[in-house]
């Protein structure tokens, strides 16, 4: 199949696929990981002057430091969604996240929902959730399915 991007109309909208979006999640995912271990640095700094309060099991097994760093890690995919419709991985794969009638305009509840419970669903299914976007006609993870987004080629 080849792709045509000179005559494009509105109407033909090419959606992203499994493996261009798993690249834009490892990219982001570096980048994620790279903040993270500021986080990381300025928490153990605390904890080095004596503060246990990071190590302390609040909810189940996690403590205070997991759940700030899942905080930053969520904040990072929700803000820049909702902010741009894209994140720095994907706005290197030219990609874009859009409703299902293909406008740009997310609302803040939709991104949140997407990108909480809906990615908390496809990992709990051991990534069938996101496979999914592999095989659906309109390349939809979970996710997506869920909250009635598309991710397409921008």
């Amino acid at each position: 199949m080849q792709n045509n991007y000179v005559n494009r109309g509105p109407k033909d909208i090419e959606y992203a696929g499994f493996w261009v979006r798993l690249a834009a999640y490892c990219i982001d995912s570096a980048i994620v990981w790279a903040g993270l271990l500021f986080v990381k640095l300025a928490i153990g700094i605390f904890s080095a002057f004596g503060s246990s309060i990071f190590d302390a099991h609040l909810l189940f097994r996690y403590s205070l430091k997991d759940i700030i760093l899942y905080i930053f890690q969520v904040l990072y995919f929700i803000l820049l969604t909702f902010g741009t419709g894209t994140t720095p991985g994907k706005r290197l794969m030219n990609l874009r996240v859009v409703n299902a009638d293909l406008s740009p305009n997310l609302t803040l509840v939709n991104v949140v929902y997407r990108e909480t419970v809906g990615r908390f669903l496809c990992g709990l299914s051991i990534g069938i959730g996101y496979i999914m976007a592999g095989v659906d006609r309109e390349k939809r993870g979970l996710h997506d399915m869920i909250c009635d987004t598309r991710v397409v080629y921008s």
